[in-house]
């Protein structure tokens, strides 16, 4: 998907207006963390992501990539554990907005703007948590999410578009025995997981939410 694509303009209903962005302040692992209509809401979901990183990582001081930043809410919590971290986003207004983040949580991050990966750099771990709503979907059953930004919504016709850039490109970026992470939606689980096998990744594993749906893959490639 091209970011003109992702641009362009969404109807946005005059009410159902989330209480975040009302007060400016959203919790993410127990983390205050400054949002507004530039980025996406943190999700309770994704601190699956966050917790199975830290885990695997607890033992060593990881560089990191976080791909699709937004907030900055994974890249802040994962330089707050010590971690080296690179993160980037296509755009300008939400690396404003992660950039406060990462001041207001007293941590160092190298924010870059650029459309997936940047230039040049290998990383131990690369995370993502990409736009994965089919783009006929979005708003669909929820229509408070029309508020936040397409760019960050938008999956493309069939909510893939992210993974399939993600896997055919990722392999390039990561030191070996690195490990890539990626958010997911759990209807999407089996062809994220063919789409990285394709791409030579191994030891994939799926990781379940509190609710038992799929929520995170990770793999590695040598």
């Amino acid at each position: 998907m091209t970011s003109s694509t992702r641009d362009m303009p969404v109807r946005v209903p005059k009410n159902n207006i989330p209480m975040a962005y009302k007060s400016g302040v959203s919790y993410f692992c127990e983390t205050p963390f400054f949002v507004n209509k530039n980025v996406l809401i943190p999700r309770f979901d994704t601190e699956v992501l966050v917790e199975i990183i830290l885990l695997d990582t607890s033992s060593k001081r990881c560089s990191v990539l976080d791909l699709c930043t937004g907030s900055g809410c994974i890249a802040v919590l994962l330089a707050k554990h010590d971690h080296i971290v690179t993160a980037t986003d296509i755009s300008r207004k939400a690396l404003r907005v992660a950039k406060k983040n990462a001041k207001l949580n007293n941590v160092n991050i190298n924010f870059i703007r650029c459309d997936l990966f940047p230039r040049g750099g290998m990383f131990d771990v690369i995370v993502c948590n990409p736009p994965y709503i089919k783009t006929a979907d979005i708003g669909k059953h929820d229509s408070s999410i029309l508020h936040e930004p397409h760019i960050a919504l938008d999956g493309g016709k069939d909510g893939l578009d992210f993974y399939r850039r993600i896997a055919k490109n990722a392999g390039g970026w990561l030191n070996c025995g690195g490990t890539l992470y990626l958010e997911i939606c759990y209807e999407h689980s089996k062809c994220i997981k063919k789409l990285l096998q394709e791409n030579d990744f191994h030891d994939i594993q799926i990781v379940k939410d509190q609710q038992g749906h799929d929520r995170v893959i990770k793999c590695s490639k040598n």
